[in-house]
């Protein structure tokens, strides 16, 4: 259904993705003041925590999961490994196409990081009831997903 004036429900969508893409330039602002945000925008913090948590993966895998391109995915592991965070390994399953693991200066930085991510976030969690946030948490899971169907 086309129509030239969004309807109420639209227009509070177009309020709250406004209000989602400010608060996400806000995080990604601190996340630089932190370092989990390297100076690039890359997000330097939720990289080494993927590879943390799920182990080695490829580039195409990374992209997948962090919703960019492999291209630029590709640019940021060539610098987090030529700044030793990172490492190539071989795949077993795919010649071509290598595994990029964490190394242990990445889980020491990973970890570093954490701790000072988890402090900010414990004390701004205080500011919000527990039903505030699993609603929110529904809504972009929601939305994200319509967004992914979406056609252009």
């Amino acid at each position: 259904m086309e129509s030239s004036k969004p309807s109420v429900k639209g227009r509070a969508l177009q309020e709250v993705v406004a209000r989602v893409t400010t608060c996400q330039q806000s995080l990604q602002r601190q996340g630089m003041n932190l370092g989990s945000v390297s100076k690039k925008g890359n997000a330097f913090w939720g990289v080494l925590r993927l590879l943390n948590e799920q182990g080695p993966l490829t580039v195409p895998q990374i992209a997948l999961q962090r919703k960019v391109s492999r291209q630029r995915i590709q640019v940021m592991m060539d610098d987090y490994v030529a700044q030793g965070y990172l490492e190539f390994k071989m795949n077993p399953s795919h010649k071509r196409s290598q595994l990029v693991a964490i190394t242990q200066k990445g889980k020491n930085e990973f970890n570093s990081l954490s701790a000072i991510i988890f402090n900010v976030v414990e004390q701004a969690a205080h500011g919000f009831t527990k039903e505030d946030l699993q609603t929110t948490t529904r809504v972009l899971e929601k939305l994200q997903g319509m967004l992914d169907e979406a056609k252009p």
